[in-house]
């Protein structure tokens, strides 16, 4: 198998190795130097010995001035091919010295200081060789230029001797370089081989330690990082900071322009993130987009280390003012950053990054979806609650744990005209769970659709069974669906199924519907309306007044009812804005040919004027609380038998 480096690396190496031997050359060089001055002192003049001296000094001095100036050349690895040029020229200029000294320094009536010239050359050309034979260049212009300039003056001279001298000299010089190359090709493969290796040591150490596509620091490093910043701030005794972040809405651009695109805005997020903190501060990403950095040495005071933690995470937020140039598009975002102080080594690795992760969670939560918070120590409970109701509910299903309440829906004359179904949440432990609490958690996880679907068949059920009650005849039941459970592409399929198996009328069956889910996909919403509208089933659109839905939206909807948001009638007696808004509603409502009931009447008061301002269907604790099913029941035959 051949073994390859970068070139590049290559290059670096050959000329690090020839400047790195210019030390032991050029002192050698000078004692040659200075022994032919000493030996040729009486045979040639002093004129001529000057002059040679002066060639060899300029080209060693050369030398000596290019090697000085590339050891201060502190980003020299990125100038490899002018360093390997300018050693090139210079060895040729050396052997032209050299070769010089044959002409010059030849003494013609003395053939053994003709000899000890060519020993001395022949020396000096096989250690040149030797040394510039890791390039072959080097080594050809070094030889050259003292063979081009020599030899011809032993040629010409005519004594046997001489030619003798120059043949046995240009042999040595020819065996010199055979072997200096093969020499040079075992060097080449020995130094390729460990920059190979050192290639390969290098890639493994970044697909263990670093995250492929951004570059930066894995959760193996980050974690390393993160025990080293301990280990400082405990010296230094003084606070550091993990700054949890996370891009909001980034599975809307993996959705709508694909992963490539992901990918890209996550390699530039991390680009500007890298470029915002110091640079002895760790930035690391932690999967999908979310991304760790870690601050140490932010001072001795917690307070001013508070305040330049939050200094940081507003430069890595100023860091996204910016829209990101993607290559089909231009993109913003912002992230979500959650804080978590800590003091020295008493930390804990798992429990400070967790902290900093509930601290951003806690941020996506704040009405500023793209803001900043601080770990609070007395969230901690709340925290740890929703984390145990999040992984229950996983198991609350299939645990019988669910169950429905029943709350009652009347006319102005108090009748009976329907029921609104509320999901309860009997826990093991925590006993009974507010909807509040444990809805978003279900629609954030996904589980509503599970949910859903099982109220909707209940409910069905439930249907069927009062059918044969004698109240029941004419009763409406409302069953509130999840803008996740009605995006699902089997949504209609599911529900007729659900009417068919539990065999009840669907035209006492009412879908509740939120304004949240109609300003996404209106034709989607309208098509899947009248599908089932086409079986019997009605829609109601449940807490009107409170979304973003605008007439021109509402008029397309073939809806049934509208119901009047609790919000409104809480202050309806006192506050005109409200009285306004609830009139508005009602008019709108029967303009449009949709009923309209309000939620959340408590008072006679609010029934009286809501009565007066033409709304006839009312919810709310006046009438009835919300009830189990034996409750509800034994309520409703209470009442026909009256």
């Amino acid at each position: 198998m051949k073994i390859t480096a970068e070139p590049l690396a290559l290059d670096t190496e050959i000329v690090e190795m020839l400047y790195s031997n210019n030390r032991r050359s050029l002192l050698a060089a000078v004692v040659v130097m200075v022994a032919l001055v000493f030996i040729q002192y009486d045979l040639i003049p002093i004129k001529v010995l000057a002059v040679w001296s002066s060639v060899f000094l300029m080209a060693y001095g050369a030398r000596a001035y290019i090697t000085i100036q590339y050891y201060r050349d502190h980003q020299r690895e990125q100038h490899v091919q002018q360093w390997l040029n300018r050693f090139r020229v210079n060895s040729g200029l050396c052997g032209a010295a050299w070769g010089l000294a044959g002409i010059l320094l030849f003494p013609e009536a003395n053939t053994s200081h003709q000899a000890f010239l060519i020993f001395a050359l022949v020396g000096v050309a096989g250690a040149g060789v030797i040394v510039y034979s890791v390039d072959t260049i080097c080594s050809n212009l070094f030889a050259g230029g003292l063979l081009a300039l020599m030899i011809p003056r032993f040629l010409f001279d005519g004594s046997q001797l001489s030619i003798a001298l120059a043949i046995l000299f240009i042999v040595y010089v020819v065996y010199v370089t055979i072997a200096g190359r093969s020499l040079a090709s075992s060097l080449r493969e020995n130094i390729t081989l460990r920059i190979a290796s050192n290639l390969d040591n290098k890639k493994v150490h970044q697909l263990a330690y670093y995250d492929f596509l951004t570059n930066l620091p894995n959760r193996r490093l980050l974690a390393d990082r993160l025990n080293q910043a301990f280990v400082r701030c405990a010296r230094s005794q003084s606070y550091g900071a993990v700054l949890s972040l996370d891009l909001n809405n980034f599975k809307c651009l993996n959705d709508s322009k694909g992963h490539l695109a992901g990918d890209e805005l996550l390699q530039q997020v991390a680009q500007r993130l890298q470029n915002t903190l110091r640079k002895k501060d760790t930035i690391a990403r932690a999967g999908g987009d979310e991304f760790i950095a870690v601050l140490d040495d932010l001072g001795r005071d917690k307070a001013q280390a508070v305040h330049a933690a939050q200094l940081a995470a507003e430069k890595l937020m100023g860091a996204f003012s910016q829209p990101f140039q993607l290559k089909n598009c231009k993109y913003r975002t912002m992230p979500s950053i959650g804080i978590c102080m800590f003091y020295g080594d008493e930390s804990n690795e798992a429990e400070v990054l967790r902290r900093a992760d509930i601290a951003m969670y806690q941020a996506k939560k704040s009405e500023n979806l793209n803001s900043v918070q601080l770990y609070d120590e007395a969230l901690h409970p709340a925290i740890e609650l929703r984390a145990t109701l999040e992984s229950d509910l996983a198991f609350a299903l299939q645990a019988n744990q669910f169950s429905l309440y029943y709350q009652l829906q009347v006319d102005q004359a108090q009748r009976p005209i329907g029921a609104e179904v509320l999901l309860r949440w009997q826990h093991p432990t925590l006993g009974m769970v507010p909807p509040n609490q444990f809805i978003p958690i279900a629609e954030e996880s996904g589980m509503i659709v599970s949910i859903g679907n099982w109220v909707l068949m209940q409910a069905c059920l439930q249907l069927k069974a009062w059918q044969s009650m004698p109240w029941g005849s004419s009763l409406k039941l409302s069953v509130n669906v999840s803008a996740l459970q009605f995006s699902q592409p089997d949504f209609v399929e599911t529900v007729i199924n659900t009417v068919q198996t539990s065999k009840c009328d669907p035209h006492h069956l009412r879908l509740e519907l939120t304004e949240s889910l109609i300003v996404k996909n209106i034709d989607d919403v309208i098509d899947k309306i009248n599908m089932l509208k086409k079986i019997g089933i009605t829609f109601s659109l449940d807490d009107f007044g409170i979304g973003q839905s605008s007439l021109s939206v509402l008029k397309r909807l073939p809806l049934d009812e509208l119901k009047i948001d609790k919000s409104f009638i809480s202050d309806i007696l006192h506050n005109n804005s409200d009285t306004f808004i609830v009139q508005t509603i009602i008019n709108m409502g029967k303009n449009l040919g949709h009923n309209v009931i309000a939620e959340g009447v408590e008072l006679k008061q609010q029934k009286h004027l809501l009565q007066k301002l033409g709304c006839n269907a009312y919810q709310g604790f006046l009438f009835c609380r919300p009830l189990p099913l034996q409750e509800f029941e034994a309520k409703l035959t209470h009442i026909h038998s009256a």
